[in-house]
């Protein structure tokens, strides 16, 4: 089937026999050639929401709980990338067809898994009385190498980062919109002004009524950052219900916290650089090269080591969209006296692959 035509009634590739690693060159091809074309995505949809209400979603794995179901569920897709990769290693384009499969395979399922885990809290709370109801949370994690896209029980629209988990309760408190956040989300918040939404982000706690911001708080990383697109945000410590405000952010401004001393810097910022990644831009302004390792390592979920800390010297600008890895390290090889060596992947016990390891040191003028 080529990317133009149209799939016929009952012709649908094996998509199912494709994510159990089951299925032919040919027929992988076919799912390949079904997927090139957007046209599909409702077919897809459909025939993935098929799949999984068959075979997935039974009594055995629900008792093991929704958080659960979603852990194995994306792990799954992520094992499946780790293999497709190794096995189109060397052809970046038949690889590219596989990293699309399996994005818009995690975007489409994702949304059907949130709905299915709302029914299921339904269901085991039907019986409870309003005072005997506590909060049920959720939890979402996008694979390192990923984004997705969701809407919360308010409306609220958030955009979730490679390598993030973001926890949110299925139905919102009374008085407060209470998340959790580890890694980095884009949140666009419906306006509530007698319901405020509370982000807690590490040490960082931030309160908004109605706002467009990002909030980056990656693990084992030295800053908790907060940048401004649109209304107001205020920084707080304490509970809320007896807190104490820190500061006051506004649009276009970055709130940077430093996780081993608790110093809050502000500063003026260049939002798109910080926030094109959800519209799938990698964005570099005069950033220094050990910033650019730390992109470049959750983008593309590897793990680039600067072994020259002179390369730190050279500040890098560009802006790249569709380019491949191997594409940006040819361009900063140009850019700066750059030269890079790249390790194979290791096999682990439970069949997926290490990251490949790239290490980057000065080359001699």
């Amino acid at each position: 089937m080529s990317g133009s035509e149209q799939p016929n009634p009952g012709m649908l590739p094996p998509i199912s026999k494709y994510l159990s690693g089951k299925c032919s060159m040919q027929e992988a091809q076919r799912v390949f050639a079904f997927l090139e074309n957007p046209a599909n995505d409702p077919e897809l949809q459909a025939e993935l929401g098929s799949h999984w209400t068959s075979e997935h979603f039974n009594t055995e794995i629900l008792s093991d709980g929704e958080k659960e179901i979603m852990d194995k569920v994306l792990d799954r897709l992520h094992r499946r990338i780790n293999i497709a990769e190794e096995q189109h290693h060397g052809n970046e384009r038949s690889f590219g067809k596989v990293i699309r499969f399996f994005s818009r395979v995690a975007a489409i399922l994702i949304l059907p898994l949130l709905a299915y885990s709302v029914f299921v809290t339904v269901k085991l709370n039907s019986g409870s009385t309003a005072q005997d109801k506590e909060l049920v949370w959720q939890t979402v994690k996008t694979p390192a190498g990923m984004q997705t896209d969701f809407l919360l029980p308010d409306g609220s629209h958030v955009w979730l980062n490679s390598g993030s988990v973001f926890k949110y309760p299925v139905s919102f408190a009374s008085d407060v919109r209470q998340v959790e956040l580890t890694g980095e989300a884009f949140f666009d918040v419906v306006k509530n002004p007698g319901h405020p939404f509370l982000v807690q982000a590490g040490k960082m706690n931030i309160a908004v009524k109605g706002t467009r911001f990002d909030v980056i708080n990656y693990p084992g990383e030295t800053l908790t950052e907060l940048i401004l697109e649109s209304g107001s945000v205020n920084l707080f410590s304490g509970k809320y219900s007896d807190h104490q405000s820190i500061a006051n952010i506004r649009p276009g401004q970055s709130a940077s916290l430093e996780n081993d001393n608790n110093k809050l810097t502000i500063s003026k910022v260049d939002i798109d650089k910080y926030t094109a990644w959800k519209e799938g831009k990698l964005i570099f302004k005069d950033d220094r090269m050990d910033e650019v390792v730390r992109k470049l390592n959750r983008w593309f979920n590897v793990d680039i080591i600067l072994k020259s800390p002179e390369l730190n010297e050279y500040v890098y600008t560009a802006t790249y969209r569709d380019e491949t890895l191997s594409q940006i390290l040819e361009l900063l090889t140009i850019s700066a006296p750059i030269r890079y060596s790249i390790s194979e992947r290791e096999r682990q016990t439970d069949n997926s692959y290490s990251k490949r390891k790239i290490v980057l040191t000065k080359r001699k003028i």
